[in-house]
């Protein structure tokens, strides 16, 4: 006798038409499996294995995107000059850029990387490196060249030449990129919290 009722409920279903709904109405808002089927928690290891790929496709870039950035601030580490007016310097450690010469005061400017570009934000200019004129990777840097960033108020392309200053170090550490003088001068600034 449980027929006539179970039709009786399926007619007040929307979208149930005539009898066929029975069938219809049954599986009706069920299309996901029970916990325990085997197609369900295919589906969620399958799930999941995206959700995982996806993640480590992330992070690697992540890292990629930072190892890009390190290496780009490291190859303007050290002491330069301006190539059109030598009592102007630039000393970059780390990311800070200090500029001695323009006046009395040192400036201290940022350097950061917004999407894959080395910014140099001088407060009421800034500047983007070009990439495209730096030696391959691996060459020592003895130029740089500072183009105008887009929006940014008028200002000149700087280029910046190796200071001399640093030739003598630079040789004692060929290839390590941190002279023994610069590495313990870092430590003698800056102890350990």
């Amino acid at each position: 006798g449980m027929y006539p009722t179970y039709q009786a409920n399926t007619w007040g279903f929307k979208g149930a038409k005539g009898g066929k709904g029975k069938g219809r109405g049954k599986g009706k808002g069920k299309s996901h499996f029970s916990d325990d089927d085997p197609r369900r928690q295919i589906m969620m290891a399958q799930r999941q294995a995206q959700q995982r790929d996806r993640a480590a496709i992330i992070s690697a870039q992540k890292s990629a995107q930072q190892r890009f950035e390190k290496d780009l601030l490291d190859r303007v580490q050290g002491k330069w000059k301006d190539e059109e007016d030598a009592s102007i310097s630039y000393h970059v450690e780390g990311s800070v850029c200090s500029v001695s010469g323009q006046s009395s005061r040192t400036f201290r400017n940022r350097l950061s990387v917004y999407g894959g570009e080395l910014c140099w934000d001088a407060k009421r200019f800034w500047h983007y490196l070009n990439f495209n004129a730096l030696p391959p990777i691996g060459e020592e840097v003895e130029r740089v060249e500072w183009n105008p960033g887009q929006g940014s108020p008028p200002t000149k392309q700087i280029i910046w030449i190796r200071s001399n200053e640093e030739d003598v170090a630079d040789e004692a550490a060929e290839g390590d990129g941190v002279s023994p003088v610069e590495a313990t001068q870092a430590v003698a600034e800056e102890p350990e919290a």
